[in-house]
């Protein structure tokens, strides 16, 4: 194999690449990307087996072939090199990576044991992906990193004519949102990890995309995102999303309507002394704000008042401080609506807007006294 290449036009396709090989992979040949020259262009492949990046990158092809080589190191080896022009040339196993000032050798790997991909398909559906960024960030956060319970990392999708429901869940926490899709109508249900879903996201962003191809591979379990110069193949988790419909409470006692960076700002405080405590944070809604405490034997207390606007009865409630930070560091608006009906049931919150139907819910820690 030999060919030559602009580092403009790799640099990027290896940087999006090399972030999504897994450090430790299941098989060694999974820290490796593939790399197969056709015709006119580079063909580059990763793998993490939940998902996989296929880019085609335009060269100047000399002699055609295919191998697999260490991708972090080649990532890092192309992002550092000066000049535009580099040659790749691969013989006796070993792959020369040169410029005029540096040459570089890497050992390869047979591709006979990188996983297969499906052959990339026709788009059947066009996803305005820049209309749902905001929302996937808004929900996705909320999935669960506990791979024991597969279902709960990943995102339910429910898109019904014009409208998409995005939901994600931990089994303490859960966002949702629903938006409408500008003069588009999509009709699909899926559950796609929430990394996936993150890292779809994160590649249109890089490549200034905001329309993606979409479709289900039927038999396979899969779905494939295309763009002008590659797909992204995610793996689809199977099993039955719970039913968080039942839990959401449709009213609370309490209500409150705060700034949203004034309670940040309380909650980081006082975060301080809840780091050896489990974490935990109280929250006491009183006539005219909330204060918001947490206390670690031997080390100290803290105590923050924040002023809000309060409806309903006075309480008490507990929350996990990391849960909230979570929230609102993805929170949409300046004002934010928390509603309770006791310190065990579900704390609600939402945007005071009524445009945005953005809904996250966190619930309570039992302490003592409850």
């Amino acid at each position: 194999m030999h060919f030559i290449i602009l580092k403009e036009n790799i640099n990027q396709v290896l940087a999006i690449s090399g972030r999504n090989i897994a450090n430790r992979p299941q098989l060694p040949i999974l820290s490796n990307i593939y790399l197969k020259t056709e015709r006119d262009s580079l063909k580059t492949v990763v793998s993490n087996l939940e998902l996989s990046l296929v880019f085609n990158i335009p060269a100047k092809i000399e002699k055609e072939g295919e191998i697999t080589v260490p991708g972090k190191l080649l990532s890092e080896f192309i992002s550092s090199v000066k000049t535009n022009k580099i040659e790749f040339v691969h013989e006796n196993n070993i792959l020369t990576v040169q410029t005029e000032t540096t040459k570089a050798t890497f050992s390869t790997m047979p591709t006979n044991d990188f996983p297969p991909l499906p052959k990339i398909p026709e788009a059947k559906n066009k996803l305005n992906i820049a209309q749902i960024t905001d929302t996937i960030q808004r929900v996705a956060f909320a999935a669960s990193n506990d791979e024991g319970r597969p279902v709960l990392t990943g995102v339910r999708i429910i898109a019904s004519q014009n409208k998409i429901n995005l939901t994600a869940t931990d089994g303490y926490r859960l966002s949702l949102e629903n938006i409408e899709l500008k003069n588009e109508k999509q009709e699909f249900q899926m559950i796609i990890p929430a990394s996936s879903l993150s890292e779809i996201t994160r590649i249109v962003s890089e490549l200034k995309k905001d329309f993606l191809g979409f479709s289900l591979i039927e038999g396979k379990n899969q779905a494939v995102f295309t763009f002008d110069n590659g797909a992204l193949f995610t793996r689809l988790i199977e099993g039955q999303f719970p039913k968080v419909e039942n839990i959401i409470p449709q009213s609370g006692k309490t209500k409150v309507v705060v700034e949203k960076d004034e309670l940040m700002q309380a909650v980081k405080t006082t975060s301080l002394f809840a780091r050896n405590s489990a974490n935990i944070i109280k929250i006491k809604v009183e006539k005219k704000g909330l204060r918001l405490s947490a206390a670690t034997p031997q080390l100290g207390s803290d105590e923050d008042f924040v002023e809000a606007e309060v409806a309903g009865e006075e309480m008490e409630i507990a929350f996990n401080f990391r849960f909230l930070l979570d929230l609102l560091n993805n929170f949409p608006e300046e004002n934010l609506i928390f509603e309770a009906s006791g310190p065990l049931n579900p704390g609600v919150f939402k945007p005071q807007s009524a445009s945005l139907s953005f809904l996250h819910i966190i619930m309570p820690v039992r302490i003592q006294g409850q």
